[in-house]
């Protein structure tokens, strides 16, 4: 294949990442050392909050030749994501790299207590493969074809759930030797099979633990589903030194589970948050829209879930309430983070919206005596139009004087008074 043609596939992969999945707000295509020797870090750099995910692509044209796939593009790509990570968390003065979007970003290595290294294959359709390699450093790179890594982060599209997975996959499959047998029995001819053999002596030889999966990523996905998310306990079991699974139509099959349909129509509201961030707060790269864009997008799709109900249920119970000062109030806590919700009369002028949020806020801070840490408000019109938020990122007391203010002005309201608790049980897979 034309190399040129193989370099613009690859950056075509890279950019579908960057700016066409939910990473593409945290994502640095080509991050360079600006500060330091100018060089290309890596392919793709993606970091969010103390998540670091460095990858490498490459797009080695296959052709069959296994040989030259172990030993020359994986050992390659092994290496670079080493030193990638050296580079980025082992060095002695600071990186600077840019975001084409926000620009300069100086990464402090202490912020980082997560680190995921992936290497995803274009142009290579190996029959089989590694899952994963350790580094010189033994640290755990995960390997994907791009059918598979594009397919895992459509179903786990959310930045924890991606998180999740990739932290059990690494746990359970790191201490074994870890291959992926791909494709029907159809697509295997006399070279794959002898190939294969050759692979499979080579582990024997070395007398390490080997596990050979037949099936694709999303049926390795759903043995990981089937199993609440931890993967089924034979994977990592010490009674034997290899062992092969088939799971092969495991995905179709989990799809097929009522649970399952179930779940994806419950799934629907939670893309109230995604677009939300999207529409409204995205709409400008400002840092504060940033920092409440990543609040909002380190909840789980389970987690968007049960905001999204939350909030519709909010706006059904009150939406035809029409008079001109009209105002509801509701509030949440999902991890670390309060979420306010204020509705009001669409008639509203708004410097009215913006201080009764800043007191719904404030009021809050005080009724819950300042336990919690961070707060997002999030405010709309009964009509669902004009919404409006802000963001407290650390809580502290307000002054003595400042308190008597504020609780004055939330009885003049009548706030907090009579707060109306509300308990529901939520489940991801609904009966």
């Amino acid at each position: 294949m034309d190399s040129n043609k193989i370099g613009i596939q690859g950056e075509e992969a890279v950019n579908q990442l960057a700016f066409h999945t939910y990473l593409k707000y945290w994502c640095y295509p080509n991050p360079k050392d600006e500060t330091g020797d100018g060089k290309e870090i890596c392919d793709l750099l993606i970091i969010f909050k103390s998540h670091l995910l460095i990858i490498s692509i490459k797009n080695y044209s296959f052709n069959g030749n296994y040989q030259r796939y172990f030993k020359s593009t994986l050992k390659k790509a092994i290496s670079q994501l080493h030193g990638a990570e050296r580079k980025l968390l082992k060095n002695s003065r600071k990186i600077v790299f840019n975001h084409p979007d926000t620009g300069y970003f100086e990464l402090v290595p202490e912020d980082y207590d997560s680190v995921h290294r992936i290497i995803i294959n274009i142009n290579t359709d190996p029959l089989f493969h590694p899952g994963g390699l350790s580094t010189k450093g033994d640290n755990f790179a995960h390997i994907f074809n791009w059918k598979s890594f594009y397919e895992i982060v459509t179903e786990l599209d959310t930045i924890p759930d991606f998180i999740q997975y990739l932290d059990q996959r690494e746990t359970v499959f790191k201490p074994s030797e870890f291959i992926m047998m791909l494709g029907g029995e159809d697509d295997w001819d006399m070279q794959t099979n002898k190939s294969f053999m050759e692979y499979n002596a080579s582990l024997v030889e070395k007398g390490k633990r080997y596990v050979i999966f037949s099936g694709t990523e999303l049926d390795l996905l759903a043995d990981y589903f089937f199993n609440q998310r931890k993967f089924n306990t034979n994977f990592y079991s010490e009674e034997y030194t290899g062992a092969t699974f088939k799971l092969d139509g495991s995905w179709q099959e989990y799809l097929n589970r009522k649970q399952v349909k179930l779940k994806k129509q419950e799934d629907k509201v939670s893309y109230f948050v995604d677009e939300f961030v999207k529409r409204e707060v995205l709409y400008r790269n400002h840092p504060q829209n940033i920092k409440i864009a990543t609040e909002l997008l380190s909840l789980s799709r389970f987690e968007r879930r049960i905001l999204g109900k939350n909030f519709f249920e909010f706006w059904n119970r009150y939406k035809y309430e029409d008079h001109a000062n009209f105002v509801a109030r509701r509030y949440g806590t999902i991890n670390d983070i309060v979420i306010s919700f204020v509705l009001y009369g669409h008639k509203m002028n708004h410097n009215n919206v913006m201080a009764l949020m800043q007191l719904a806020v404030e009021g809050y801070c005080i009724w819950d005596n300042y336990k919690s840490n961070k707060i997002i408000c999030i405010a709309v019109s009964n009509e669902l139009t004009n919404f409006k938020y802000g963001f407290v990122e650390s809580v502290e007391p307000f002054s003595e004087e400042e308190e008597k203010e504020i609780r004055s002005n939330l009885k003049l309201l009548n706030w907090f008074e009579n707060l109306e608790e509300i308990k529901v049980n939520y489940k991801e897979y609904p009966n």
